[in-house]
């Protein structure tokens, strides 16, 4: 029995102990959790960001990523209310997770004004309990926290209330009425199985979206010519139409089972033919290109990777990864430019990459190219193996 009440009391010791380390989520009005950063940009020399020093102040902390779209909209507005702001008790802190040098590759092309903070283990994010980003955090003059919202929500008026002393009064989002149901509940008794194999292609608003999960690819509002690239893995910067094309955009369904990823393509091919008499061929053309090189007399200025496997995304204006080849990288910049892009480089290992340049400035990639990475791009005419298409006009 002695035994027994031993392991209950380690037992219950054992869950306080585990449910210690688990603390709630940090809500409105609880004191601001600790500040910590492994770097801080953008401060002045000696600075310090800690609840102390800024005591007084106004403080608005943004979680934001290089990668992240939505982050990266909200720029320029907050930027907005740090000049708005910048004589007056407001500090801005923007706070990322990622490695100092990608956020000074993006910082010197895409400038965010304020301090910018890099806290590797996301320790302030996860003590709010956040799931995504971006998120703002409002913190009052003393240390407090007065508001958790969206960075487009954040407004003078807002911040003015906060500076004259006020409490915030800002709708809170209730929670979500959405019940999930189980999948089976949304199948009739003929549909209690998917098809083994599906095909559909039907008009849709633009979009140009695509997934592969589980045996099913799913394009939403693609071009036809983006149709095309994805379905004979060429880049649309080699695709020519020898006739009109329409201006229709369209949704695109193929399901195969998981094990047969390798008809995906060849059934998307036979789909397209079918359903707009596409006909494809291939034959070299004198093009306009880019070629890629190490600048002469430079070294390149490129990390090698550690990783054994790559992953890298591509948006607008910026190309990051890790493990990527210059072949890599060379296709996500054929598609971020819609121009080709040969590797003349000669490097053949791997690298970790965040290369960023404006695409509203025509010359910003040739520029960044050789500031971030040492290489040189130079525009060539080279006869190129391209996919050309024609099919007949839509009515």
């Amino acid at each position: 029995m002695k035994a027994i009440s031993r392991l209950l009391i380690l037992f219950l010791l054992a869950v306080s102990i585990s449910a210690q380390g688990k603390l709630p989520p940090v809500k409105v009005g609880d004191p601001a959790p600790p500040l910590h950063f492994d770097v801080l940009l953008q401060a002045p020399k000696g600075s310090q960001a800690t609840w102390e020093t800024l005591k007084g102040n106004v403080v608005v902390i943004e979680f934001w990523a290089t990668w992240c779209g939505p982050c990266r909209a909200a720029v320029p507005h907050l930027n907005g209310l740090v000049s708005e702001y910048k004589n007056r008790r407001v500090s801005f802190i923007s706070i990322t997770n990622e490695d100092e040098w990608k956020v000074k590759a993006y910082l010197s092309v895409n400038p965010i004004a304020g301090w910018v903070g890099i806290d590797r283990e996301d320790s302030l994010y996860k003590s709010f309990g956040f799931q995504t980003i971006p998120q703002t955090v409002l913190v009052d003059q003393k240390g407090r926290v007065a508001a958790l919202l969206q960075p487009s929500d954040l407004t003078g008026s807002i911040l003015d209330q906060l500076l004259a002393g006020k409490t915030l009064c800002l709708p809170v989002p209730g929670p979500s009425q959405e019940v999930a149901v189980p999948p089976a509940a949304l199948k009739a008794p003929d549909q209690a199985s998917s098809p083994l194999v599906e095909l559909l292609i039907r008009p849709a608003n633009p979009s140009a979206s695509s997934s592969w999960n589980q045996g099913m690819f799913k394009a939403k509002g693609m071009s036809i010519k983006n149709l095309i690239s994805y379905a004979y893995s060429v880049s649309t910067a080699r695709i020519i139409a020898a006739s009109p094309i329409p201006e229709q955009a369209y949704e695109v369904t193929v399901r195969i089972p998981v094990e047969r990823k390798d008809l995906l393509h060849p059934l998307l091919q036979q789909a397209m033919a079918a359903a707009f008499g596409l006909r494809t061929w291939r034959e070299k053309r004198e093009m306009d290109v880019l070629v890629l090189c190490v600048r002469a007399g430079h070294e390149a200025l490129l990390r090698p990777s550690k990783e054994t496997s790559g992953n890298w995304m591509t948006d607008e204006g910026q190309i990051s990864g890790s493990a990527l080849t210059i072949e890599n990288f060379c296709t996500s910049l054929e598609d971020g430019l819609q121009t080709i892009v040969l590797d003349e480089t000669g490097l053949k290992a791997t690298y970790d990459l965040a290369f960023y340049w404006n695409p509203k400035e025509e010359t910003s990639v040739f520029q960044e190219i050789r500031k971030q990475l040492g290489l040189e791009l130079r525009k060539e005419r080279r006869p190129i193996e391209a996919l050309c298409f024609t099919m007949p006009s839509q009515k």
